[in-house]
């Protein structure tokens, strides 16, 4: 049970009992082990419902606590974050969703490739597997990350690109490679320079960053096994030097609760942040939260009824509980993390929500659902 003074938020009210049916499911789990340290921000229309932090920054009782500013290895929601330094391409004419990877990263088009696009990388219909290939190896040796770009480039399609829908980092790792060659500029510059500065996310970053050292909450390696299921390596380690430095665009983002909030809230004021910044066009906006996986015309009905996908955003379908949990409406987007991270936003009621543990998320999965359900069924409706 917890403490009065624990019920207590930090605007000094008490908790209404939305709020504390959460604080009480993240408390069992950092007491029972299953995770250290969870932080969630709620908002509603920008208003906030619920900021609340828990836990401690390492499994070890002696860690330091956690609070809101604290700093979560955000894994995969890293995706939608350079899906949208792509969408500021496109915005700008420099590139354009259907045009085929290798007109930019020409030996990418070795084994067939060549027909795949853009649009196939950010709807994860590109037929590219998940992790690279020798992905594994890669690893053991701390290969830089241009040696994964390369693997990728030698990769065979697991299908003809377009006709099936299978998540895979390998497309979002090529994106990122098409954003530096076309900008011109390291994609974690361009990230801080095109989306987190003007977005207001001063604690994010694409890798490491000094400053995190003192804020930073200890990822749970768990048995080992990273993003990309069965076919991952035993000997990767979030917490590592070289993780930390590698920036993977699929999953190396470094945040806050607070700073993915406003990410979700930069989506849902059709692109501009909370400080008056334009970041996106409306369009943009638009473009890039559309159900591409139901229109797709080369996929069958079983492929397009599997899930939906906007450009890097996970869309929710009616009666589909996906990562976010089966009371979050139809029409959310957002996406979620293998560290045990999930963040999801509902534009009909104006709902934002991210919730960051270090809890495995194909362990804990149900937690993070039943936190989403929570706040869905109190927040959404109205």
């Amino acid at each position: 049970m917890m403490s009065d003074d624990y019920r207590v938020g930090l605007a000094g009210k008490k908790m209404s009992d939305f709020q504390e049916l959460i604080v009480s499911r993240l408390e069992d789990k950092i007491a029972s082990g299953a995770m250290s340290a969870a932080s969630i921000r709620i908002e509603r229309r920008g208003e906030l419902e619920m900021e609340w932090a828990g836990g401690r920054r390492d499994f070890d009782s002696a860690a330091p606590p956690v609070d809101t500013e604290s700093v979560f290895n955000v894994a995969s929601i890293t995706k939608p974050m350079v899906t949208s330094a792509v969408a500021t391409l496109i915005e700008r004419g420099l590139v354009d969703a259907d045009d085929p990877v290798a007109d930019y990263v020409p030996e990418f088009s070795a084994n067939e490739k060549g027909g795949v696009t853009l649009r196939h990388c950010l709807t994860h219909t590109s037929g590219l597997p998940d992790m690279v290939p020798g992905d594994k190896e890669l690893r053991k040796r701390n290969a830089p990350i241009g040696d994964f770009m390369d693997a990728a480039c030698t990769a065979q399609l697991l299908f003809p690109s377009g006709t099936d829908v299978r998540y895979q980092s390998a497309g979002i790792l090529m994106l990122g490679e098409i954003v530096e060659r076309v900008t011109d500029m390291p994609l974690r510059n361009y990230l801080t320079e095109a989306i987190f500065t003007p977005t207001g996310m001063t604690s994010t970053n694409l890798g490491w960053r000094e400053d995190f050292e003192s804020v930073s909450v200890t990822a749970n390696v768990g048995n080992g096994v990273f993003e990309g299921g069965d076919d991952a390596t035993s000997h990767w380690n979030h917490n590592s030097q070289y993780w930390r430095e590698f920036g993977a665009p699929w999953g190396g983002v470094h945040s806050t609760a607070g700073d993915v909030i406003r990410l979700l809230q930069l989506m849902l004021n059709d692109g501009t942040s909370s400080s008056g910044a334009t970041v996106f066009r409306p369009h943009t906006v638009r473009m890039m939260l559309q159900d591409y996986t139901m229109a797709q015309p080369g996929l069958s009905t079983a492929a397009r009824l599997l899930e939906g996908w906007g450009m890097g955003w996970r869309i929710q379908r009616t009666g589909d509980g996906g990562w976010y949990g089966s009371g979050v409406p139809a029409g959310a987007f957002g996406h979620a993390g293998s560290t045990g991270t999930v963040a999801w936003a509902d534009p009909n009621s104006g709902v934002a929500f991210t919730l960051l543990t270090n809890g495995l998320l194909d362990v804990e999965g149900g937690t993070l659902k039943a936190c989403g359900n929570i706040a869905a069924s109190a927040l959404c409706a109205g």
